[in-house]
């Protein structure tokens, strides 16, 4: 029997060139001062998307003042550091500018604004427990994350990396506009773009569905496995980059209605271990082992619904329904999707992980066995199943 809660209170924005809009939406929150976070890495500057906000808000009499000093996988320090930095000015809102990193931190820094405490210390301390927080306005420049669609946020700290869920955190605005992921190189186009797709693969597979969310994930896996190898090879292709943008947003708000399952919980062993490697990339490694280990324990544990699931996710990337000695179809559309993509040689050494190190990465994935990324995973993974999928991971 269906039973589930649908909720997405964020206003979206979508299409190229509606970062213009900015200027003249009666949606963008109330106040004259906003603080602006943006990534360290100088991108934003160096495309002009910095000065091009500063612009339109200025037009419109809002004063703002920057924070550039979000990392990859954000710290907790960034957020402190920012939220500090946005009580200081009396910021009204925050402005995200960039990619998930800053997104999420951003998502965070609102929370944290309103309380003198350390962000980590404050929500395990529940200090922020019913508050209102300042409203966002979230401006994605990459099309992986989606999290401009959701309430959760990735921060890491000295116990690893972790996921953060607060009402607080769904943007009040939402501006999606394409031509701002047009800059980036084909990699980290690839890489997001697999992040958005395994977002909608996972959200599809877990416990924690729901009709809604069922609708967003196909979506988004079909527009992700038709699009991503176009806009790598072309970048400038707006009509590629429009459907990555919204199979992105489109995973986002599935990830607010279902939930990832245990694919994330193993990466975050990579991501969150402060080696600074993308977590695109960790699901990329990871992706082949998991899911031929969850399709073997599907099978052995009677869980046909769960294959007839990975069947739907394979014809919506054009394959067919039916399995044979090449094996599974979802499997057999994986692999064709990270070829295209240029990703199918990509390994965990890459990024300076090693298999002796297993022990380590089992051991911080399974800190997650009580949370909803194992609690919503759809067959039973305990740590012997998890171990095999390291090795799994370092024996290509």
């Amino acid at each position: 029997m269906l039973s589930f809660t649908y909720r997405l209170p964020t206003t979206l924005v979508f299409g190229p060139g509606r970062l213009s809009e900015l200027e003249t939406t009666p949606l963008l929150p109330k106040g004259a001062k906003a603080l602006i976070i943006i990534g360290q890495s100088g991108n934003i500057l160096r495309q002009g998307y910095l000065a091009r906000v500063q612009g339109l808000l200025g037009a419109r009499g809002v004063k703002t003042t920057v924070f550039d000093g979000v990392r990859a996988n954000p710290r907790t320090e960034d957020v402190d550091a920012a939220a500090a930095q946005a009580r200081s000015m009396g910021a009204e809102f925050i402005v995200a500018l960039g990619g998930g990193s800053v997104l999420d931190s951003a998502k965070a820094v609102c929370l944290a604004a309103t309380k003198e405490a350390p962000f980590w210390q404050g929500f395990e301390a529940k200090a922020y427990e019913g508050a209102q927080g300042l409203p966002l306005v979230a401006i994605p420049t990459t099309a992986g994350t989606g999290s401009e669609g959701n309430g959760a946020a990735l921060i890491c700290g000295a116990p690893g990396k972790r996921g953060f869920m607060h009402p607080a955190f769904f943007p009040a605005l939402a501006i999606v506009d394409p031509e701002l992921t047009a800059s980036m190189p084909p990699r980290l186009t690839a890489i997001t773009g697999m992040d958005a797709f395994f977002h909608a693969v996972e959200c599809f597979l877990s416990t924690a569905r729901q009709p809604m969310s069922d609708m967003l994930c196909l979506e988004a896996a079909h527009l992700v496995t038709r699009f991503l190898p176009q806009a790598v090879d072309q970048g400038d292709d707006l009509n590629a980059r429009t459907a990555l943008a919204w199979a992105s947003t489109a995973a986002g708000m599935a990830l607010a209605l279902s939930s990832p399952i245990s694919q994330h919980a193993l990466e975050y062993s990579f991501s969150g271990s402060g080696r600074g490697s993308e977590h695109g990339a960790g699901l990329v490694v990871l992706s082949r082992p998991y899911f031929r280990h969850l399709i073997g324990l599907a099978e052995a544990q009677g869980c046909d619904d769960i294959l007839d699931r990975l069947l739907n996710l394979a014809v919506a990337m054009g394959f067919g329904a039916d399995a044979d000695e090449d094996g599974h179809p979802f499997l057999q559309a994986l692999d064709a999707l990270l070829e295209a993509s240029g990703l199918d040689t990509l390994r965990a050494e890459d990024m300076g992980y090693a298999a002796d190190e297993i022990p380590a990465y089992v051991a911080a994935a399974m800190q997650f066995k009580d949370a909803r990324n194992f609690a919503n995973t759809p067959v039973a993974m305990g740590e012997a199943d998890v171990t095999a999928i390291f090795e799994g991971v370092f024996s290509r």
